[in-house]
């Protein structure tokens, strides 16, 4: 079977790139300007996180809000797209924390 079809490998596309589940997590706990998320996330180089937030918001997981704030400023947030998505992580983790050699 081809994992074009298969739903669970499309899923994993979604989650799969470095950094991808600490930029969602970052978003969740409030940290969703661009500024916000890299101070969050120290290690993160500028370019994939930037790179990360276009992937999910091509996929429609965040959305992008423009502030009418001067400077202007981005907000991301979850569409329910991605709030679905989200819950799936606690999961993954309790997997991995139990299956995990």
């Amino acid at each position: 079977m081809p994992t074009a079809n298969c739903p669970v490998q499309s899923t994993i596309d979604v989650v799969k790139g470095k950094f991808t589940v600490d930029i969602l997590q970052a978003i969740h706990d409030g940290h969703n300007h661009y500024g916000m998320m890299k101070s969050h996330i120290p290690s993160i180089n500028p370019r994939i996180l930037s790179t990360r937030i276009k992937d999910l918001e091509a996929t429609g997981i965040i959305t992008r809000e423009n502030l009418p704030t001067n400077p202007p400023q981005i907000a991301y947030h979850f569409t329910d797209k991605g709030l679905y998505l989200l819950e799936l992580v606690p999961e993954i983790k309790n997997w991995y924390g139990r299956y995990h050699e």
